[in-house]
């Protein structure tokens, strides 16, 4: 009973390792161009092949004449004739000057915010060291020290207001739209 089972688990290997074996070999008989050679053929057809011609029709030519004028002198639009305040500077330096000292007010003041809440935090701090504790109580330096930063940006806020109320008053003397600093 036991050598029949193994004579019959034997030649069912056998059959199996046959099967395989012949897989094997039909597919190592190269009976179809690999996969790099179709590529390769493509890449070299796609080389010699001729460029399209371009073909203009009515849909793809400009339609618009511009930088075409029957004048000898060039153009100039509505804003261009009232941008020039009469003493000198036009709107787009108005703007961006009040653009920037804008942007520099508006970032003096949001670092002066940030003072404020670490003064507030540091006003409650609790330190869980005792002698840190004893020295803060003592000298209050981080207190101090955020108070001088806050008189400080309080300065600087100070002086970039100043610094724009500067520029509306240069636009009133030169005689510029008071709408060119909005």
């Amino acid at each position: 009973m036991r050598i029949r089972m193994k004579v019959i688990v034997l030649g069912f290997v056998l059959v199996c390792l046959g099967a395989v074996s012949a897989y094997a070999q039909e597919q190592s008989t190269p009976s179809a161009p690999s996969l790099g050679d179709i590529a390769r053929q493509l890449k070299a057809q796609k080389a010699n092949a001729p460029k399209p011609v371009k073909v203009f029709t009515n849909d793809n030519l400009p339609t618009s004449n511009a930088g075409i004028t029957e004048s000898s002198e060039p153009e100039k639009s509505p804003a261009d004739t009232t941008s020039a305040a009469p003493g000198g500077h036009d709107e787009k330096y108005y703007r961006k000057q009040m653009a920037t000292l804008q942007d520099q007010l508006d970032t003096d003041k949001r670092e002066l915010d940030v003072l404020q809440q670490k003064l507030g935090q540091n006003n409650m701090q609790y330190y869980p060291n005792p002698q840190d504790s004893l020295t803060q109580q003592y000298t209050r330096s981080d207190i101090n020290k955020l108070t001088a930063e806050i008189d400080a940006k309080k300065k600087q806020v100070d002086s970039d207001q100043k610094a724009i109320d500067d520029l509306r008053e240069q636009l009133r003397q030169e005689g510029g739209d008071p709408s060119w600093l909005r």
